[in-house]
């Protein structure tokens, strides 16, 4: 003998578990809506999140060497190695010694990025983002691990300086500006994440930058002038100022850059800057 359907509102509250009478009028208009049947449990239907932006260069070191890079300062220092690493299967390892000068005199052992050119032009805006590693704190000297500069004048724009386990960002143009100090945050074995953006213009009221370490918004519209005569380059890796130092190392890895940040993990790194 079949049972009659049930119909009554208790039944209804076990077939949809948060039922109740209140939510269950709400729930029966909404399916009516979006025809999931007047007797039914209500369908959310959820918007599928928008696809990742691709950056439009990144560098992972995943092909076991440093082709990925424009130029190379003193690669007697830089090789690739399997561990440690922050993705993939590889990472950049940077030894720098007091024999490695550069010309000027500059103790340095770093790679280069040039973007597209009409990706730095005035007015344009892009972002820039990598992770670094040190095993061990590196010395109370200063340590520019990270810079943009005009070329071929070579006029610095800002710079990320490490000293000890401290870090600052700071814009040179029109003048030195510190615009953020992470006191203590340089914890040697971990691996951390700097990301920017920036709009590029000669005009200091214009050009604006935005900062992230970890994942955590530390600089936001900085202003400064990020364009001098000519279109930028970024060098990562170790400038320090004492030569006679002993050997210092750093690691890099999953370095990116493009229109914003999605890939690298930073939401809502997209659009405009913040005022």
């Amino acid at each position: 003998m079949l049972r009659p359907r049930a119909t009554s509102e208790a039944a209804r509250s076990a077939r949809c578990p948060r039922a109740g009478r209140r939510w269950w009028l709400g729930a029966t208009v909404l399916s009516l809506i979006l025809g999931a049947g007047v007797g039914g449990c209500a369908r959310i239907q959820q918007t599928p999140s928008a696809p990742i932006e691709a950056p439009r260069w990144r560098a992972g070191f995943e092909g076991g060497d440093l082709s990925e890079w424009t130029y190379l300062l003193n690669p007697r220092g830089l090789s690739v190695v399997d561990t440690p690493v922050a993705s993939g299967r590889r990472a950049g390892r940077v030894e720098i010694q007091a024999g490695d000068l550069w010309p000027n005199g500059l103790n340095r052992v770093e790679v280069q990025h040039k973007p597209p050119l009409d990706t730095l032009a005035e007015g344009q805006r892009s972002c820039f983002a990598w992770r670094f590693l040190v095993p061990r704190a590196l010395s109370p000297d200063r340590h520019q691990i990270g810079y943009w500069e005009s070329y071929p004048s070579y006029r610095q724009i800002m710079s990320f300086e490490v000293r000890g386990q401290d870090i600052l960002f700071v814009t040179r143009l029109p003048a030195d500006r510190v615009q953020w100090r992470g006191l203590g945050v340089v914890t040697p074995g971990l691996w951390h994440q700097i990301a920017m953006c920036a709009r590029w213009s000669v005009d200091p009221t214009r050009g604006a930058v935005d900062v992230w370490f970890d994942g955590r918004k530390v600089v936001a519209g900085g202003p400064a002038r990020t364009l001098w005569d000519n279109p930028n380059l970024v060098q990562i890796g170790i400038l320090r100022d004492v030569a006679a130092a002993p050997p210092e190392v750093m690691f890099l890895d999953d370095a990116l850059e493009g229109a914003s940040l999605e890939a690298a993990g930073i939401s809502g790194s997209g659009g405009r800057l913040a005022p």
